[in-house]
This record gives C-alpha cells, sequence and structure tokens, in this order.
C-alpha cells in the first residue's frame, strides 16, 4: 500500500508541472519566433539566476560573458565566496 501512494503521488505531480513546463516552453518558442536566440535567453536565465542569489546590478559579474554552462555547480560556489545568498523563497518585509 506504501509503494501504491508513493507511485501515485508522483504521477500527480508530474501531472500539474506538465502544463506549466509546456506554457513556458510555448512561450520560449515564441520568443525565437521573434528573432530571440538560444544565447540570449541563456543570458537572461544567468541573470535570473544572479537576480535569485540578490547579485547587485552594477557588480561585475553581470557585465562579464555568460558561462557556457549556466547550470555548472561552481557558479553557485564562486557566488557563495563572494559573500552571496540565495533569496529566501518568502521573504518577509
Amino acid at each position: 500500500m506504501k509503494n501504491k501512494f508513493t507511485n501515485e503521488f508522483l504521477a500527480n505531480t508530474d501531472d500539474a508541472r506538465t502544463g506549466k513546463l509546456s506554457d513556458i516552453q510555448q512561450q520560449l518558442d515564441e520568443l525565437q519566433k521573434n528573432g530571440m536566440t538560444a544565447m540570449d535567453i541563456r543570458t537572461v536565465l544567468f541573470n535570473k539566476m544572479l537576480d535569485v542569489y540578490q547579485v547587485p546590478s552594477d557588480h561585475f559579474l553581470r557585465d562579464s560573458e555568460t558561462p557556457e554552462r549556466i547550470d555548472d555547480p561552481t557558479i553557485v560556489v564562486k557566488l557563495k565566496q563572494l559573500g552571496f545568498t540565495k533569496k529566501r523563497r518568502y521573504q518577509l518585509h
């Protein structure tokens, strides 16, 4: 019974995410149709990651070349070494 519950829960979770991912894929397709390249999208995603780590807009990392792989774990290590931390998901003001 325990395994049955886990499998059903995973299937429901996957179904819930499918719609969101499909919407994002459609939006990305539309951006590319309008002339945005994959390199441009990668740069935007890299800057969003810097936003998550609260890197100021005038920091040298924002002016540097976008890394080849933005999922490279050494980027996060470097951000932490520079004193940046991930923004809390539900930050209170």
